[in-house]
């Protein structure tokens, strides 16, 4: 009974120390995200291989859910993460994922997540159908393109190594290894290999405007050949004076069987503290190196925000789209439209 007593005090002893030597708190958990509902016309402008016929008034939605995480270390480092889940209807599962420390030094990034490239920046505007990553396709089908300044090669969202320096004077300069693109599967014996993607920034002020220009290079390997297949180039100029800013990109990404190029530039302009309008363009060309055909899409946009508080927006757009196939007309493609809804942020 003796030895009963004093095995069960042991264990609360124990168990009382477990406890004490416990960290007081763990990492913070937080819920984000955004939800976007449209409904828009478009007219039926669309070419020959568009052979579905399809409604001019349409439903779009798009959604994201994101869980993030830090905490400040005794030590002065920050450790965070975030997780992405795609959320509007017909998708699912996760689709970047990440862990970082960060300091004085700068923040190392390990995990699924965009390449330092990324980071240049793009054309910024208002309203649902804008021009990076435009959303044009979705209303006039006869689009080729979804028109962006992305440089990445193909390596967006894979698993991959980047550092991101302090900003000092205003420059700050990103740097990211993705090894292939297997994610977190079995070893890549196909795609790409030894990619590598950088970033350099600089913003300061001047007289009563904010500048930054931003520049990137990216480049990986055939994981069948090991020899350099793929390169592209990326860059961002933005101003911003009083209620007017004005963005401008362009990328070009020398790819394994295309020629891939992307220019584009947007004005923003704040009527007051809750509503913005904004005019934008976009080119992307694609051109094929064997036979040097070319299509071109363009988008032009009109926008429109107007911030009802509590992170909800009432926004919409006027848009032209066209598509230009040197190869064939029947490719050839011309419409627009007219998009509105809400969307919330969490």
């Amino acid at each position: 009974m003796k030895t009963s007593k004093l095995l069960a005090s042991t264990a609360l002893v124990a168990s009382a120390a477990a406890f004490a030597a416990a960290p007081a708190s763990a990492a913070k958990l937080k819920l984000g995200g955004y939800f976007e509902q449209w409904v828009g016309f478009a007219s039926d402008g669309v070419n020959s291989s568009a052979t579905a016929a399809h409604s001019e008034f349409d439903v779009q939605q798009d959604a994201e859910i994101y869980f993030s995480f830090k905490e400040k270390l005794s030590n002065g480092l920050t450790v965070g993460g975030r997780v992405e889940m795609e959320a509007q209807e017909g998708t699912s599962g996760y689709d970047e994922n990440s862990l970082y420390v960060s300091g004085a030094f700068g923040k190392i990034q390990i995990g699924s997540n965009d390449v330092a490239a990324a980071g240049v920046g793009n054309v910024d505007a208002v309203g649902p159908v804008g021009i990076n990553k435009s959303d044009a396709k979705k209303w006039l089908p006869g689009l080729v393109a979804t028109i962006n300044s992305d440089n990445d090669l193909g390596m967006s969202d894979e698993q991959n190594v980047m550092y991101t320096s302090p900003k000092i004077n205003g420059l700050q300069v990103a740097l990211s290894y993705t090894p292939e693109n297997s994610g977190s599967g079995a070893r890549a014996t196909s795609g790409f290999t030894d990619g590598f993607s950088s970033m350099v920034k600089y913003s300061t002020k001047m007289g009563g405007a904010s500048v930054s220009v931003a520049a990137g290079y990216s480049s990986n390997k055939s994981a069948t050949t090991s020899a350099v297949s793929q390169d592209g180039v990326n860059a961002q100029v933005k101003v911003g004076s009083g209620p007017i800013t004005f963005s401008a990109a362009y990328m070009k990404e020398d790819l394994s069987t295309t020629e891939d190029s992307f220019a584009g530039a947007a004005v923003v302009y704040k009527l007051d503290k809750v509503n913005s309008i904004s005019l934008s363009y976009g080119n992307y060309e694609t051109k094929t190196i064997s036979s040097g055909a070319t299509v071109d899409d363009t988008v032009y946009t009109l926008g429109f925000a107007r911030n009802l508080g509590k992170g909800v927006s009432l926004q919409a757009s006027i848009f032209d789209g066209e598509t230009e196939d040197s190869s064939t007309s029947t490719n050839n493609a011309d419409g627009h439209g007219v998009v509105a809804g809400l969307k919330v942020s969490f």
